[in-house]
């Protein structure tokens, strides 16, 4: 019985994790989504001017920890591959 209260709750902070993990960001595919409505609408209509404009995803602490290490996974194997050669 305590084994399936243990399941069971987890099961909830996961689902509740999910949850808090939505949308909060706009990630590239929203921005891409948002960008062509916005041309869409704006090619429709007679005598238009459109100006374009570039979205880009605003960098939070995760991308900013990704692309650390990124560039740490990349110098390692720089550094391997400069050792084999």
């Amino acid at each position: 019985m305590k084994k399936i209260f243990v399941l069971i709750i987890i099961f909830f902070m996961f689902l509740f994790g999910l949850t808090i993990g939505g949308s909060f960001n706009k990630g590239a595919s929203q921005l891409f989504e948002e960008s062509k409505e916005e041309f869409e609408n704006e090619i429709v209509t007679p005598d238009n001017n459109y100006q374009s404009s570039q979205l880009v995803p605003n960098d939070n602490i995760v991308n900013k920890a990704a692309k650390k290490f990124e560039k740490i996974i990349d110098k390692v194997i720089d550094k391997i591959f400069s050792f084999l050669s």
